[in-house]
Formats: C-alpha cells, sequence, structure tokens
C-alpha cells in the first residue's frame, strides 16, 4: 500500500534479499541527481521533507507536480535536504485498514527520522494527512498541495498548514468545448472509479446540471478502459470526449492517464479535451488547462520560506488557475475547427512549420550556389565566345576579353607557358590584391595562394600544360591583410597551329560566400542529428531516471545493511567484502549509464573510428532495457560472432539504433503484452556487416516501405516524421544503406548495411 522513496532496510539473509528489500518506489530523475549532490555535500544537519503521495511514482498529473515541486526545491533551498516519500497508492488500495497500518508504520519511524515539513500531493493525500495529523505530525508544518480546495475541511489550515491548489471550474470546461464546437450535443465525460474520481464524477455531475437541457452527458465512469474505447470509437455525430481523470477503471484495474489518453486518441471519433497543461500534445485540443507544474514550484518556493522558518499560517491560501486558453493545431485541423472560433488572444502550439521556415539557410545556400554556378557557366561561356572571336582575327584584343569578365563578374588572366610571362586583368588584381601598374609574374601569383593549397594549385596547372587539357579547382588565397579568401579557378590550354600548347588561358572568381554557405549547411546537419538524439533520450527520459535509480538503491540499501551489521558485536566480515562488492559493482553500472548518456547528449562532428558493431547494439541495448520493460517488450539478440569492425561514429549510430528500436516499440503498442517481441541479429555479408531489426508490430502503411522514409511522414498522432529520414541520412554519411522489408507474417523489418574496413587499412 505504501512504498518508501528514499530509505530501506537490508537484513543480512543473502544477497536475494537485500535487493528485495530496497527501493520499491522510482524515485524521478530530479531527486536522484538531488541525492547525488547532497552526498558530496558538507555543512549542517539537512532540512527533512516528507512527501507523501496519493497515488504511485507514475501517476499523471501529479506526477508532473512532484517533479517540478522537488527540482524547484532543490535549486532554491541553497542548502542540503533531506528529502523522503511515502505513496498511498489509492488507485489501488483505499482500504481503511491499510490506511491504518500506514499509520503505524509511520509512527514507529518517526522515532528515528522527523520531518520537519509534510508535504501531501493530491486530495488523498491531503484528506489522510489531515484525518490522521495528531496522531502523525501534531506539531509539524503542512503545505496541502495539488489539490481542490475543497476537498479539506474548513478547519484545516487552522493550525500551522498551507494551501497552494486549484479551484476546478466545472462549468468553464463545457463552455470551453461549445466555444470551438457550438455543434456539439453529445459529451462523453471518462474518468475512472476510484474513490478520488468517485467524489469528482459526483462533483461534476452537478456542475454540469445547467447543460442538460442541450447537452446529452454519456457517463463512462461504471465501464473498462476496453469498453471505454469501444464506446469512444463509435460515438453519435455531433460529439465530443472530455476526458477528467482516469486512474482506475469499474473493474479495478489501474492506468497512467496519459496512456490511457493516447488509446483513446487512437481510436475516438471524436475530439478529446482535458484538463492539464501537460495533457497537451498528447492528443486534446486544449481550452483553458491547469498548470501543474507551476503548482509545483509555487509550493517548492513556499515550502523553502516554512524551512527557513516562516510559520506555515502566515501564508494565505493560493489558487493557481489555468492558462490562458492554448490549442493543438494538429488536432484542430484533425476535427476541422476554424481557428476563427477560438477565444481572443488564444495560443496555437504545434504549428507543422513550411519548407522555408525549416530549410531557410539551406534553400538561401542553395540559392546562392545556383547564382555562382550560373555566373560561372555564363562566364565561361561569353569567354569561350569571346577566345574563338579572338582566334579567328588572330586578335589577343585584351579589351574584349576585360569586357567579357565583367559581364560575368570574373578575373581573367594568362600564362604563357614558354616564357612564364602572365598577364591580368583588373578584376584579378583586385581579387589577389595585386596594384595596378605593378609587374605581374608567376611568383607574385603563387605567393598570394595560401600554402596549404599551393601544391594543389601547382599540379593542376602543371598537368594542364603537360596534357593541353585544362583543370577546375577550388583554393585559398591568403591577402596582406591576413584575410582568406575562397577562388574557384577554370583554365584551358590554347594550341597554336601546330598544335603545341603556348597559353594557359583561365577565369578566377571570389567563392568565399558559396564555401561560408556549405561549412554552415554541414552544421545545421550535425546540429539537426543532435537535437534530434536529444528528443529521443528525452522520451526515454523515465526509463533512463529507472536505470539510475535501481543502482543507487541498491548501494544505499547495501550501506545500510552494513551500517546495521557493524553495530553488532561480531560483524560478519566475509559478507560485509559481499556488500562491499556489490556497492562496487552497482556503482559502476550506475556511472556506465551516466557515461552513455553524456556521449549522446554531447554536440560534435562526424568522426568515423573502427569499431565493433555488436559491443555497440549490446551498449544501445543496455541503456534501453527499462524502457523495454516498461513498454512490456521482449528483446531477442542474435549477433554473429567474429565481425570485421566496421568505420562508424559511434554517437550517431547509437542514434539511429535508439529511433528504429523505439520506433518499433511504438508499432507493437496496440499488442497484447505478451506479443512484444524485439529480435536484432548481425551477419557478415560480402564487404558489408548487415544489422536487422524486426518488430512484429502494425507492418508498413499500405506495404510500401518508401514512405517511411520520407521527411515528415508519420503513423504517429505525436511524431514529426523527420526520425527515419535523418537515419537515413546517418547512415548515407557512413558509405551504408538503410532501408525496410515487410515481414512474412506481420510487422517489418529495417536493415543496416555498412561496409567493413579492409584488412590491410586496419
Amino acid at each position: 500500500m505504501w512504498e518508501n522513496g528514499c530509505r530501506a532496510t537490508r537484513l543480512p539473509h543473502g544477497k536475494g534479499d537485500r535487493v528485495a528489500r530496497g527501493h520499491k518506489m522510482a524515485c524521478s530523475l530530479v531527486a536522484i541527481f538531488f541525492v547525488l549532490t547532497a552526498v558530496g555535500a558538507a555543512g549542517s544537519e539537512p532540512k527533512r521533507v516528507l512527501v507523501v503521495h496519493s497515488f504511485g511514482s507514475v501517476a499523471p498529473p501529479f506526477t508532473t507536480h512532484s517533479v517540478a515541486f522537488e527540482t524547484e526545491l532543490v535549486e532554491k533551498m541553497g542548502e542540503r535536504v533531506d528529502l523522503d516519500e511515502v505513496s498511498l497508492d489509492m488507485a489501488r488500495y483505499a482500504d481503511p485498514n491499510l490506511q491504518e497500518a500506514l499509520v503505524e508504520y509511520l509512527q514507529k519511524r518517526q522515532a528515528h527520522w522527523q520531518p520537519d515539513l509534510v508535504v501531501p500531493i493530491g486530495s488523498p493525500a491531503g484528506v489522510f494527512v489531515e484525518q490522521y495529523r495528531d496522531r502523525l505530525f501534531p506539531e509539524t508544518p503542512i503545505l496541502y498541495t495539488g489539490m481542490d480546495r475543497r476537498r479539506l475541511s474548513p478547519h484545516a489550515l487552522e493550525r500551522n498548514a498551507a494551501f497552494i491548489g486549484e479551484n476546478f471550474d466545472g462549468p468553464g470546461f463545457i463552455e470551453d468545448i461549445l466555444q470551438i464546437a457550438p455543434a456539439t450535443k453529445n459529451i462523453a465525460i471518462v474518468i475512472g472509479a476510484s474513490a478520488v474520481e468517485q467524489y469528482w464524477a459526483t462533483a461534476f455531475r452537478k456542475e454540469f446540471e445547467p447543460f442538460t437541457n442541450r447537452i446529452n452527458f454519456i457517463w463512462l465512469n461504471d465501464l473498462s478502459l476496453d469498453q471505454m474505447l469501444e464506446k469512444t470509437r463509435a460515438l453519435p455525430p455531433d460529439s465530443y470526449i472530455f476526458l477528467i481523470l482516469l486512474l482506475r477503471d469499474a473493474t479495478g484495474v489501474t492506468h497512467n492517464a496519459d496512456e490511457a489518453l493516447q488509446r483513446i486518441h487512437a481510436v475516438a471519433n471524436a475530439p478529446i479535451n482535458g484538463i492539464f497543461q501537460h495533457q497537451l500534445g498528447l492528443g486534446i485540443v486544449g481550452g483553458r488547462l491547469y498548470q501543474a507544474e507551476l503548482e509545483g514550484i509555487e509550493s517548492a518556493r513556499t515550502a523553502v520560506r516554512i524551512l527557513h522558518g516562516e510559520p506555515a499560517s502566515s501564508f494565505l491560501p493560493k489558487i493557481v488557475g489555468p492558462l490562458s486558453p492554448r490549442y493543438d493545431w494538429r488536432e484542430l485541423q484533425r476535427w476541422k475547427i476554424d481557428e476563427k472560433l477560438l477565444p481572443p488572444g488564444s495560443t496555437v502550439l504545434y504549428r507543422t512549420p513550411g519548407l522555408w521556415e525549416q530549410h531557410r539557410a539551406l534553400i538561401i545556400g542553395g540559392i546562392s550556389i545556383c547564382v555562382v554556378e550560373t555566373l560561372l557557366i555564363a562566364g565561361l561561356v561569353v569567354n569561350r565566345i569571346r577566345r574563338r572571336h579572338a582566334e579567328l582575327s588572330l586578335s589577343e584584343s585584351e579589351d574584349r576579353v576585360a569586357l567579357a569578365a565583367d559581364a560575368a563578374q570574373l578575373g581573367v588572366w594568362e600564362i604563357d607557358a614558354a616564357t612564364n610571362k602572365v598577364w591580368v586583368s583588373d578584376k584579378v588584381r583586385d581579387l589577389f590584391q595585386i596594384a595596378s601598374g605593378t609587374g605581374v609574374d608567376y611568383a607574385a601569383f603563387h605567393e598570394r595562394v595560401h600554402p596549404d593549397d599551393q601544391p594543389l594549385r601547382d599540379s593542376a596547372i602543371k598537368r594542364a600544360i603537360e596534357t593541353k587539357g585544362g583543370y577546375e579547382i577550388e583554393y585559398r588565397i591568403l591577402l596582406p591583410d591576413g584575410t582568406v579568401r575562397w577562388i574557384s579557378g577554370r583554365a584551358r590550354c590554347m594550341s597554336d597551329g601546330d598544335g603545341r600548347s603556348t597559353r594557359l588561358l583561365g577565369v578566377s572568381m571570389d567563392v568565399t560566400e558559396r564555401k561560408q554557405a556549405e561549412k554552415e549547411a554541414m552544421e545545421q546537419r550535425d546540429e539537426l542529428f543532435h537535437l534530434s538524439r536529444v528528443a529521443t533520450l528525452g522520451q526515454l527520459s523515465g526509463s533512463l531516471a529507472h536505470e539510475l535509480n535501481q543502482p543507487l538503491g541498491i548501494i544505499l540499501s547495501n550501506a545500510q545493511a552494513a551500517q546495521h551489521m557493524l553495530a553488532g558485536d561480531a560483524p560478519d566480515i566475509p559478507e560485509l567484502r559481499e556488500i562491499l562488492a556489490d556497492i562496487v559493482g552497482e556503482n559502476l553500472r550506475a556511472g556506465e549509464v551516466i557515461t552513455r548518456l553524456r556521449a549522446l547528449l554531447k554536440r560534435g562532428e562526424t568522426r568515423l573510428l573502427p569499431l565493433a558493431l555488436n559491443a555497440i547494439i549490446e551498449d544501445v541495448l543496455h541503456l534501453l532495457r527499462s524502457d523495454l520493460v516498461a513498454r512490456g517488450v521482449t528483446a531477442e539478440s542474435k549477433l554473429a560472432e567474429r565481425l570485421p569492425d566496421v568505420p562508424v561514429d559511434e554517437v550517431q549510430l547509437q542514434q539511429v539504433l535508439l529511433n528504429i528500436i523505439t520506433n518499433a516499440c511504438d508499432a507493437m503498442a496496440e499488442n497484447p503484452p505478451g506479443d512484444r517481441r524485439l529480435r536484432i541479429s548481425t551477419s557478415a555479408e560480402s564487404g558489408a556487416v548487415c544489422v536487422s531489426i524486426e518488430d512484429q508490430g502494425r507492418g508498413l502503411p499500405n506495404g510500401d516501405s518508401s514512405q517511411i522514409f520520407e521527411p515528415f511522414f508519420t503513423t504517429k498522432s505525436h511524431g514529426l516524421g523527420i526520425g527515419l529520414a535523418i537515419c537515413r541520412s546517418i547512415i548515407a554519411a557512413h558509405h551504408g544503406r538503410l532501408w525496410a522489408e515487410p515481414n512474412k507474417g506481420r510487422g517489418v523489418t529495417l536493415r543496416i548495411e555498412l561496409p567493413v574496413i579492409a584488412p590491410a587499412a586496419s
């Protein structure tokens, strides 16, 4: 019924019992970093804060509130805080006898750990603390938060207590719906059957009574989630869905409210509205949404002042109201809701950016390159025409050549191969900053070329003269003031009547801006790869927190057990050695997770190094272990032995594997829990290594594998459709291939082929 998030007792009955008596509740990622900070800090005795959760560790919106509260508390406190947590888990256990057991447990525990502040989050926790305060916390300040003021008695705040919460406006929710969908005749109410949900079902029924003369309310609180899905799949025309809260359905099954929202969104034939800000982007249309995150932040700021000595009763009750109206552009488009119907001052989020907004720099760079290339081509054409005129008339008029060059903004020059004499136009003098009237020879040209590029240019000129051909190169020049410019040079040998090469005629043009547009295009591509990688890790943050929480919890349990044994008369030395070995091992495990995260979050240019592909796959599977367990996915790997190394950028290849595996898990989300299998295999083929990732999901849309790699194509309601496009770009940069094949039964297999390192090269 309750979970202790930061304290555990370890009894010396073997390793299995030690782990089993460790952490039961996965602390948030913020709490983990707080513990890491607090362990290393020095100072006076820390303030003790007890957080009482109404539900388990993953129960939106309460999780959003608690994470924001703990983050702000640690940041603003300015000193160490000893943070502890217990949970009533009211979605599963609402038996008063179990609450009495929790009271007895807390009473015994407080003989060793007395909090300086108690923070109940959510109305069940608030009602529990108020009911048992005299027995548990008669003198301790209380900060009620994450609940409606109506859930507490009128006397709850009279004795050293403060309140920061919300005041739900039931009629306002219906008005939001009718504002943007005035033709609505039916509203299906989705709410669960736990005690707190029953309370709000009764409260909202009463508040919705003024609308019953025009709206038919369809209450789904007596159904299972599967039955709710069937109902919302086949609602009558002019219907709307209003999700209040779904923690436990009528059959007693507990649910994650956000996941339930996404499942309803996947099948519903009507738009959906919710209550909380964090649901925007998960499937609701929007409106005046309550701010669980801001409520948590405001609560933390008040908690800091109480811990620093201000009486809790000195704070007036504070109501955190809803945001100004906000809407999801994708949902407005899906349900054909005209933006003109939105309230004045509304904010519309998640608009799909147009091609110009997304690739403005690339488009400008591309146009610039095209313009420059057009000028170069035009210049060469004009120059060829002028040269032919000169050959036909046996005239080597410098004026005509200069006129053609000026028209195309080109610098024209000529080298006599026999005498090494040079003629240049005024434009060439400007490009190379050679003063007018100054004699010019090959050496004067040569000393302006960047030292690193001199061999390239000399070799091109020599080869053109020897082969009686031409060249086209780009090189840098270093001007007297230290400025570096890029030059595009083209030249061709002109022969006399006997067919001997006598002159090298060429053009030069400043292409510095084009080159800069290209150093920028590459940087933007690397930044896009990095942002995609960060977004993927953001989706996995909960699982990564669990990956860190497990070893830290075991370390804490082992350390406490060791203290317990050392306090005895005859410590068991072999057992203590085993405990210390466990601590070292779990510390290394946590360190490996953090190292992987730092590598994936780090920006950097592409670096291809010879690496073992199987090791990279195993690292990714280890990083995703908790996420796969949370999704109910079983991963099977069949990695070929003695694979040759492949030249890859490790972080970018990990990004590709993370994206493909999480996509596969999303594709199998609708499968029954025991029917979500992911198979990963490697093999060596002629000159290449192949990775195959096979899922049992819904397969390719219309059986077409080409669509899924197109930018902005997605079958997920929450996706942007750029993940696989980025993956294919990364693999192409590795000189490899990425493609998809439908499975014979169901699902799809994505294959990656990378070239191996030749034995001599490796």
